[in-house]
C-alpha cells in the first residue's frame, strides 16, 4: 500500500475529525431519520453544529436510516437533517454533557429542502442510550454555591449515595494529601465503597494521585464547564474503580471573547472572636485569606482555533492562639543573680504533683556540693522550701531564694529567653501564662491553558 495524491485513480477517502478532548469526557447524539409514513430514509445528510464555536460534524444515515455522532465535545448543539424531496429539519437547543448519550429522531416533511422545519427545545433530554447513573453539575450551579476554598470536590456531597467528607475520620489519613493548598482531594465513600475507590478525570485524562487515590488536580472553579459524578453501571472504560467516577470538563474558547475577574477575601478584622478565646486571654486568631484570579477565552481563528486561559492565586495567613505556662517576672535573677524559688516552685506547681522535695540522695549530694561545697548538708526528702522557712535547717532554700552560685552559667544565660507573662488569665487559673499567635503562611498559584483546534484531514490511500 502506498500513499498517493493522484486524482485520476480509484481511491478510498478516509476522513476523520480530530478533537483535543478524549471520548471518555465527550457525549454523543444519535437517532433515526423517517419520512411521514414512518419509513426510514437512507443517505440523509446530518450535521451537528456546536453553537458557540461553529464547529460542524457531518455524517449520513445508513440503510436503516440511522445516524450517530459518537464523540462530540460538550456544549450546545443544533442538529440539521437534509434529504432530497424533504424540507430541512433543524433541532436546536441540544445540550451535550460529559458522558451523555442523546437520542434525536427526525421525521421529515415532504417539500422543498430550502424550507425549514425547526424544532426548538430547552427541556432536559433524558439519556435513554446509557445505563450509567450520576449527576451533572454545570457551571452556573458550581459558581452559585459558596465554597470555602473554592474546590469542586466539596460539591460531590450533593449526589445521592455520597457520604460527606465530614465522615472522613472513619478512614484515618485518607485525605491527608491535598492537591492544592488545603483543598479537599475528594476521598469520599460513594455507594458504600472505600474512600480510595474513586476515579478522577480532567478533560479525559486520569488525574488520580497514587497514595490515597484522591484527585491529583483540582482545576480552578471558574475554569470548570461542568463535572459529572457517575455512581453506578459504569461503562467498561471505568473498570479500574468500584466507587464513583468523577469527570471534569474545563471551559473552552469560543468565537466570542469572554472572561472574568474575581477576588474572595477573608480577614481577621471581619471575624468574631473565638468563643473559647475571650478578650481576657489574648489576641484573636489571625486569619487572612485572599483568593484572586481570572479567566479569558477567545478565538485564535474563527470556527477553527480557540484558547482558554485561567489563573488563581491563594494567599493565606492563619494563626492559632497558643497559651502556655510561663514563669512569672519574679522568677528571673535579681541584681545579685539570685532566683526566687517561690515563683519557680509555686504552690500551684506543687499542688499539681510537682516535686517540692529533694528526690534521692544523689541529687541531695549534688545540691549540697553546689550550695555549700560539701556533702551532707542537704538530705533526701527535704523540702525545697516552705512559706515559713527562714534557715537551712528547715529547707534547702530559706526564704525561697536560690543563690546564684547554685545555678549553672548556661542556665543563667537561658533564663532571659523565657517569655514573660502577658495574660491576665493567671488570676483566673492560679498559674502564670504566656499567650501568643504564631501564624502559618500559604502561597498557592495555579494556572492552565486549553487550546482547541477544529482539524479535518483526509487520507488518500491507493
Amino acid at each position: 500500500m502506498r500513499f498517493s495524491l493522484k486524482l485520476n485513480c480509484v481511491a478510498l477517502f478516509l476522513c476523520a475529525f480530530a478533537a483535543v478532548a478524549l471520548a471518555s469526557i465527550n457525549g454523543s447524539i444519535s437517532g433515526v431519520v423517517l419520512d411521514p409514513s414512518g419509513s426510514v430514509i437512507a443517505g440523509a445528510a446530518v450535521t451537528a453544529t456546536e453553537t458557540q464555536t461553529g464547529v460542524k460534524s457531518e455524517t449520513v444515515t445508513d440503510s436503516k436510516g440511522f445516524y450517530s455522532f459518537p464523540d462530540l465535545p460538550i456544549g450546545r448543539y443544533n442538529v440539521e437533517v437534509r434529504a432530497k424531496g424533504f424540507k430541512t429539519y433543524l433541532q436546536t437547543g441540544l445540550v451535550v454533557d460529559a458522558n451523555s448519550a442523546l437520542r434525536v429522531d427526525a421525521t421529515l416533511v415532504v417539500g422543498n429542502n430550502t424550507e425549514n422545519v425547526i424544532v426548538s427545545s430547552d427541556a432536559v433530554h433524558v439519556d435513554t442510550e446509557s445505563t450509567q447513573t450520576g449527576e451533572v453539575i454545570e457551571r452556573r450551579k458550581i459558581l452559585a454555591v459558596p465554597l470555602n476554598g473554592r474546590a469542586y470536590t466539596d460539591l460531590l456531597d450533593l449526589q445521592p449515595g455520597v457520604v460527606p467528607s465530614a465522615y472522613g475520620n472513619q478512614a484515618p489519613d485518607t485525605s491527608d494529601r491535598s492537591p492544592s493548598g488545603t483543598l479537599n482531594p475528594g476521598n469520599q465513600s460513594i455507594n458504600g465503597q472505600r474512600e480510595s475507590s474513586n476515579g478522577f478525570m480532567v478533560n479525559g485524562a486520569n488525574v488520580v494521585e497514587g497514595k490515597n487515590n484522591g484527585a491529583g488536580i483540582v482545576p480552578n472553579l471558574d475554569s470548570i464547564e461542568e463535572f459529572r459524578i457517575i455512581t453506578n453501571n459504569f461503562d467498561a472504560e471505568y473498570g479500574n474503580y468500584s466507587g464513583g467516577q468523577i469527570n471534569v470538563a474545563t471551559k473552552a474558547g469560543t468565537n466570542a471573547y469572554h472572561g472574568s475577574l474575581f477576588e474572595f477575601l477573608r480577614n481577621t478584622d471581619f471575624d468574631a472572636r473565638n468563643f473559647f478565646n475571650p478578650s481576657t486571654v489574648g489576641p484573636k486568631d489571625e486569619f487572612k485569606q485572599n483568593q484572586f484570579g481570572g479567566t479569558v477565552g477567545a478565538p485564535i481563528k474563527k470556527d477553527k482555533l480557540f484558547f482558554f486561559l485561567d489563573y488563581q492565586g491563594t494567599r493565606e495567613t492563619k494563626g492559632n492562639v497558643v497559651t502556655t505556662g510561663a514563669p512569672s517576672s519574679t522568677v528571673f535573677p535579681d541584681t545579685s543573680g539570685n532566683v526566687n524559688a517561690l515563683s519557680l516552685f509555686n504552690t500551684q506547681f506543687a499542688a499539681n504533683g510537682g516535686p517540692n522535695q529533694v528526690n534521692g540522695q544523689t541529687w541531695a549530694d549534688t545540691l549540697s556540693t553546689r550550695l555549700y561545697g560539701t556533702t551532707g548538708m542537704v538530705q533526701a526528702g527535704e523540702n525545697y522550701f516552705t512559706p515559713t522557712c527562714t534557715t537551712t535547717a528547715q529547707c534547702v532554700f530559706p526564704n525561697g531564694i536560690i543563690p546564684s552560685g547554685a545555678i549553672l552559667p548556661l542556665s543563667q544565660k537561658i533564663l532571659p529567653f523565657f517569655p514573660s507573662v502577658n495574660s491576665t488569665a493567671a488570676t483566673q487559673t492560679g498559674s502564670d501564662l504566656f499567650t501568643s499567635a504564631l501564624p502559618s503562611r500559604l502561597r498557592d498559584d495555579k494556572a492552565a491553558v486549553r487550546i482547541d483546534d477544529n482539524t479535518r484531514f483526509c487520507l488518500l490511500l491507493h
